[in-house]
């Protein structure tokens, strides 16, 4: 049972911070549920739970929705990379402008300022071999960009907490070349 000890006012809905903790985690994990459902997981009326998720929307705290598909079993025949990027700063030029050429390309599904050997990481989208070699030479071709490093992810396992259960009866990786 929830303790009603302190309350938080966003977006002009009164619930309180455990109850709009406890309402993130519950959509990060299922954002089917229906509100009437969330309400009664969080103890809070119907009505509180729609308006903080409408006040969630509007202030980008939720920034979108999004369907877990499990590609390697649809059994598309596309593949992801794992890009990393060096860059060289110039004057002026900002890990910022650098990272807003970068996401602007369709191919990049996810886009991180990495601290360590190398400085972004990015994800495609699932593409041909072709296209992820086509989209290497234009990330290369950026004057900032120093090397690149692509991976090709063979299976995936577990994605944002999702763990993925590989149907194929030899259990083995996919392949990529003969």
């Amino acid at each position: 049972m929830l303790k009603a000890t302190s309350y938080v006012v966003f977006g002009g809905i009164k619930m309180n911070i455990e109850q709009k903790k406890e309402l993130l985690a519950i959509l990060a994990q299922d954002a089917r549920l229906a509100p009437k459902t969330i309400a009664n997981m969080i103890e809070a009326n119907e009505e509180e739970v729609v308006a903080q998720i409408a006040a969630y929307e509007k202030d980008n705290v939720i920034a979108g929705y999004h369907t877990m598909i499990n590609w390697d079993v649809a059994d598309d025949n596309l593949l992801s990379a794992m890009v990393e990027v060096n860059v060289d700063l110039h004057h002026g030029v900002s890990y910022q402008d650098i990272a807003e050429t970068i996401y602007q390309y369709d191919q990049v599904e996810s886009l991180y300022l990495m601290s360590g050997t190398y400085d972004f990481l990015l994800l495609t989208k699932r593409l041909t071999m072709v296209d992820i070699s086509k989209f290497i030479s234009k990330l290369a071709a950026i004057d900032e960009v120093s090397a690149t490093t692509t991976h090709i992810v063979m299976n995936r396992y577990k994605e944002q907490g999702v763990v993925y259960k590989d149907i194929k009866e030899d259990g083995g990786r996919m392949v990529i070349s003969q």
